[in-house]
């Protein structure tokens, strides 16, 4: 693969996907205009087009290999990077900017445009050649949202909410129908309803019926405009623009692009209601400042932080909405008539959440002009808490009704009413799932297997959101008639009752296969480390701590034990900083950095040695974590490595701030290996 490509896929997935979306929902929008901005604004000579199509492999039964092995070869060095097929998919989507009505093709022509674009001529490339872009969109939408919403929120829609005929270039047409003006006049469109003081957020639907209702079609695209007359991809488009509506925090714009939004969140814990903050960004500050005297403080090294300075969620606050602004940070919370908690495995008590979970228990709010439409969808597909709950509870707003607790056993039911019953209970869909999947499970030594489980604790299966009949569950390679039901209700379907034999085990589902192993036990053999302490010669102990080598391993002096030193624990490392140093960091290679503090002198130093030691260096333990040790002394930086691994610090909170840190110290070492934490550094300094 050129260079060129290569540029084209770092330019796409900074441009669509980097940082600056985080929280943001995300549209991998490409025409003819975007390509010749993006080529200028990055000063790439090639087009998109053509450096993508020097690569096809015209003529065989499958032209898109080379980019496909280039994507895994890729994977292999950075699995959590961005799929590395992105200028391939920006290429179908400029091919669905272009369907419109001309001389030679009706709007509903894809082939012929992708495959003109790509090769010059209409009939090189056939819908037959299609399924591997079709199964490239979904791996990217898994990605995305694996990544909880860090590298934007996904737009991409699941296969079921796609027209059947349009199933597979539905991706790439669901990317154009929003162009930038579109999305940029949309917060105007909705003002111009919520000032009629109507229950928000609207259904889909009703936000097309009311463009044109008002005669605002003028004000969107071309594009946009003969979606909304195809009724195939109507109710796509009316889904599209719903998901928006439900987003946006009331303010005259949506957030702009990197500028980052933490969400506010409803919090429901000891009886009352109360807010929490949760911040997508990867990069995570302790504590952010915003106007009006609203402090965010971190809570632990969660995504989430404590909330000062707003008063406790109300009636009011809920239908009107919150926006306060910070440094490069927009604290927001969109306006809404129904609220559904759930309980939150960080938090550990009911927050709020963005759709129901099939299986689990809910707490659901509704504001007056939203309570029948919650109870129509209650009585259709709810298991329990369809009547409403009238003891007086202080926390509940006023006028609210509240049910509790809410489930829904039948997730293809829910689904299904969520679709008839219209208004604000409409957009609060399950999340989506691109591609099969384990989900919980008690794991044995993750260290040496990460998909080693348990016997008797083996995880449950999520499947993917596929039309119906896209494939068979099979355990090792056979359909396990008692899962048929909990298939039906499109619940998680759970391992554990099938009572597995220890061993390997197989889950395959419409093609894609998973491994994972049971035992009833993990031994993990502990491996020898270094040891840490006194020599003692003729009676008398060394004035300061070394390593101690097996010879004098059993009289030297560790810690209060004068006759035997303890092994550490599995995969630690430990070596000794100088207590005289001004400055000891530890650059890890996975981007995070710390600064090494030298511990106070222990008090037994004093009791157990004849003589006090001069205090000239401290241990310091690194438990499964490889990186750079460096020290600073006399104004020179001198490095160590510590397993240093290879660096990928694009991984970390604050990849930025291990940047700097080690472009300061590029002189400590000139190991082969620092250089490369170096040269790692450069690449994100850039």
């Amino acid at each position: 693969m050129d260079h060129s490509y290569q540029v084209w896929q770092e330019v796409l997935a900074e441009e669509f996907f980097g940082r600056q979306h985080a929280g943001h929902p995300t549209l991998f929008y490409v025409d003819d205009d975007v390509e010749q901005e993006l080529r200028h604004g990055y000063g790439i000579e090639e087009p998109l087009a053509h450096c993508v199509g020097k690569f096809l492999r015209l003529g065989t039964a499958e032209p898109y290999s080379s980019l496909e092995d280039y994507r895994w070869r890729k994977r292999q060095q950075d699995k959590d990077g961005v799929p590395a097929f992105l200028p391939l998919v920006a290429c179908s989507v400029m091919a669905a900017s272009r369907m419109v009505n001309d001389r030679n093709h009706r709007a509903t022509a894809y082939h012929a445009r992708f495959s003109e674009l790509l090769t010059g001529d209409e009939k090189q490339l056939g819908s037959h050649h299609y399924e591997p872009i079709s199964r490239m969109w979904q791996v990217l939408a898994s990605w995305q949202h694996s990544q909880k919403g860090a590298r934007g929120l996904c737009t991409i829609p699941v296969p079921a909410d796609l027209p059947s005929n349009r199933s597979m270039i539905g991706f790439a047409q669901s990317q154009a129908l929003l162009s930038g003006a579109d999305r940029s006049f949309m917060p105007k469109f909705f003002r111009s309803l919520r000032e009629h003081g109507t229950t928000w957020p609207l259904p889909g639907q009703t936000l097309l019926a009311q463009i044109e209702i008002r005669g605002m079609e003028r004000h969107f695209s071309k594009g946009f405009r003969n979606a909304m007359q195809e009724e195939e991809f109507r109710s796509f488009l009316a889904k599209l623009i719903g998901n928006y509506a439900a987003s946006w925090d009331g303010s005259d714009e949506l957030v702009p692009t990197g500028v980052t939004r933490a969400e506010l969140l409803v919090r429901l814990d000891a009886g009352r209601l109360s807010w929490v903050a949760r911040l997508r960004s990867v990069e995570q500050k302790k504590r952010i400042e915003f106007q009006g005297g609203v402090v965010l403080e971190q809570l632990g090294d969660t995504a989430y932080y404590e909330v000062t300075g707003l008063s406790a969620p109300s009636a009011d606050t809920l239908a009107r909405g919150i926006r306060r602004d910070g440094n490069d940070f927009v604290l927001s919370r969109a306006s809404c008539s129904v609220l559904v908690l759930s309980r939150d495995d960080v938090l550990g008590v009911w927050a709020g959440t963005d759709g129901f979970r099939p299986g689990e228990a809910h707490v659901v709010l509704a504001a007056p002009t939203a309570q029948r439409d919650v109870q129509r969808l209650l009585d259709k597909a709810a298991t329990t808490g369809r009547s409403a709950d009238t003891s007086k509870l202080a926390w509940v707003p006023q006028g609210w009704s509240l049910h509790k607790p809410v489930t829904f056993d039948d997730a293809v039911t829910l689904r299904r009413a969520l679709q008839e019953v219209q208004g604000a209970v409409g957009l609060l869909q399950p999340p989506a799932q691109f591609k099969l999947r384990l989900e919980g499970g008690l794991k044995l030594a993750p260290s040496l297997d990460p998909h080693l489980y348990l016997r008797g604790g083996e995880p449950q299966v999520v499947l993917p959101d596929a039309t119906e009949g896209a494939g068979t569950l099979l355990i090792d390679g056979t359909e396990r008639p008692e899962l048929r039901k909990v298939i039906s209700a499109g619940l998680p379907v759970p391992l554990a009752p099938l009572r597995l034999e220890p061993g390997r085990h197989r889950v395959g589902y419409a093609g894609v296969e998973i491994d994972f192993g049971t035992a009833d036990q993990a031994v993990v053999e502990p491996k020898m480390t270094k040891v840490c302490g006194f020599t003692v010669v003729d009676g008398k102990a060394s004035e300061s701590p070394s390593l101690l080598v097996e010879q004098n391993l059993a009289s030297g002096i560790t810690g209060a034990d004068c006759t035997s030193a303890a092994t550490q624990d599995a995969g630690a490392v430990l070596e000794l900083c100088r207590r005289d140093a001004d400055e000891v960091l530890f650059a890890a290679a996975d981007g995070r950095l710390w600064t090494l503090e030298a511990p106070e002198q222990p008090g037994w130093w004093t009791e157990r040695l004849p003589d006090t030691p001069a205090p000239l260096r401290f241990e310091a333990d690194f438990h499964g974590i490889g990186g750079w040790l460096l020290e600073r002394r006399n104004g020179r930086w001198k490095g160590r490595p510590v397993n240093p691994g290879t660096p990928k610090p694009k991984s970390a909170s604050n990849p930025r701030a291990w940047a700097r840190a080690v472009l300061n110290v590029q002189q400590a070492s000139v190991e082969p290996s620092w250089a490369e934490y170096v040269q790692a550094a450069k690449e994100l300094d850039r």
